[in-house]
């Protein structure tokens, strides 16, 4: 699946406009790279500022499981210059725009030297740089770049690449203006300055249709419902929504409802009762629901059960995968209360994951393909940017105004992909009202043959799953607080333990989940 979502970081960013999931293949490294690259070089491919390294006298090195450049080469890739070596301490020093790094082979540290710290300032590290006896080249962990220098470094397991990129210097270069984006953060943030309730209503269809060329068989799932919440900030919440959900099924266009239903014991129309709680600071999410505690305790169990997700953990654990901890989620939120748009996306550049497809320059071009004052266009009293991404993806972001100020949004996104299908996403506010739709269609097709599970009958079986989900929403300032965390008296469960097989969670009836 190519890169399909990539537009959609940038949505996230504002503010909570608009949220989807992201897609990304794994590109051919070879594509990725210019054309000079064709063998890789030591233990890993090397990107400084999205640009391939090479290296004349030494190369890349994998040690102890950790990542070593060759220290020269790497540095004056980066800019710096006065590299010099002092033989009788082993200290290799270099020098740019007025700050010195120093450090000594065999000592985990690295000594920095500023204006603001003439003295030097000492960076422990936990893997000390060595000189290579083959190459009487010095070698420097890859992570004291990030540590010490304030660069910021990923690696792509997928292909084998340490990406390092200098994010002063990528915006430095950056001519791009963001004064509306800084009008509809000043407009996002009034809903920030005090407790919001917001009530709406949602629907949502899911159809699943199948045909083996004899046979035509539609499924389609039904839910809406309203909802009401409380939020407080950007973090404090409370959810609570109760839902109808219903079916209907049809066979070679007749209705085929009972038919499915043959015993006459599915639950359906079914009316579910879900609440939620959280407050995001703490990383913890909480929720109930009846019909999940039936699901997950059997029958007889308390309605008074809740379970709770960890967000903290689970982000941190996923960290050395992603590179995106739950520290830089709340940094990112933080950031978003007070920050001009400018000062939130030097915070996004230096703390978003890379990879050798997507490194800080690709962040900042998506960035100012969908938020830069150039890209936009004056339409009476709106804004309007109408943008085309690559891997298929389109879209039209609007910003309304009077005045001078701006006092809605709108965003739709329409992304196809081959190998995946059709998404379209609409989110829109209009002073205090919301409005959001999502659309998705995925179709597939394969002979029946391949699986005689699937069909008896011979010739191809082809699907196609759709769905659409609309709702909305008014916002109204409210001076009552989100209840965080369950009832006192409630029973709590951690959801990702039930999840887990390794784990032995005793569970209010007495059996073990």
């Amino acid at each position: 699946m190519k890169k399909l979502f990539r537009p959609l970081l940038c949505a996230a960013f504002l503010a909570l406009a608009v949220s989807a999931p992201a897609f990304a293949a794994e590109p051919d490294i070879l594509q990725t790279f210019p054309d000079t690259v064709s063998t890789r070089q030591g233990d890993f491919y090397v990107l400084v500022n999205g640009e391939s390294l090479t290296f004349p006298d030494a190369v890349p090195k994998l040690k102890s499981d950790r990542s070593f450049l060759p220290f020269a080469a790497t540095f004056e890739a980066l800019g710096y210059t006065g590299i010099t070596w002092d033989g009788s301490t082993g200290t290799v020093t270099a020098s740019r725009d007025g700050q010195r790094i120093s450090l000594t082979i065999g000592e985990p540290s690295i000594t920095l030297y500023t204006e603001e710290a003439p003295d030097g300032q000492n960076i422990p590290m936990d893997v000390a740089p060595y000189v290579d006896p083959a190459t009487d080249r010095t070698y420097v962990p890859v992570g004291l770049i990030a540590d010490a220098l304030g660069y910021n470094v990923g690696w792509d397991g997928s292909n084998g690449t340490v990406i390092i990129d200098d994010v002063d210097a990528i915006l430095a270069a950056n001519t791009e203006t963001y004064e509306l984006m800084d009008k509809y953060l000043d407009y996002s943030r009034t809903f920030a300055q005090k407790n919001q309730k917001v009530g709406g209503e949602y629907a949502m269809d899911i159809s699943v249709s199948t045909s083996d060329g004899e046979q035509d068989m539609d499924i389609q799932f039904l839910a809406d419902g309203d909802y009401d919440m409380i939020i407080a900030g950007s973090t404090a919440f409370q959810f609570d929504t109760q839902m109808v959900l219903d079916y209907a099924a049809s066979l070679n266009g007749v209705d085929a409802t009972e038919l499915l239903d043959s015993t006459g014991e599915l639950p359906f129309p079914l009316t579910i009762d879900f609440a939620m709680r959280g407050d995001m600071e703490q990383g913890a999410l909480y929720l109930n629901c009846a019909a999940l505690n039936q699901f997950i305790l059997g029958e007889g169990a308390s309605d008074d059960t809740w379970y709770k997700l960890d967000m903290k953990s689970f982000y941190d654990q996923s960290a050395a995968l992603t590179g995106f901890t739950y520290a830089d989620l709340l940094a990112l939120s933080n950031a978003s209360l007070d920050a001009s748009f400018t000062e939130q996306l030097e915070t996004v550049l230096r703390t978003a994951p890379l990879t050798s497809y997507l490194t800080t320059s690709d962040y900042l071009d998506l960035y100012n393909s969908i938020c830069g004052d150039s890209h936009f266009k004056r339409s009476g009293s709106s804004y309007v940017n109408q943008f085309l991404a690559e891997d298929g993806v389109t879209g039209t972001f609007t910003l309304y105004t009077t005045g001078s100020r701006v006092n809605g949004y709108a965003m739709e996104l329409t992304a196809v992909d081959p190998s995946f299908g059709e998404m379209e996403i609409g989110v829109s506010m209009r002073n205090s009202k919301m409005e959001m739709s999502i659309d998705l269609t995925q179709s597939s097709s394969l002979p029946t043959g391949e699986d005689p599970s699937i069909s008896t009958l011979p010739g191809i079986l082809s699907s196609e799953v759709s769905m659409h989900m609309e709702m909305d929403g008014a916002y109204q300032s409210t001076s009552a607080k989100p209840s965080t965390q369950p009832p006192a008296d409630a029973t709590v469960l951690d959801m990702f333990q039930l999840m887990s097989p390794d784990d032995h969670v005793e569970v209010p009836d007495g059996t073990a989940a």
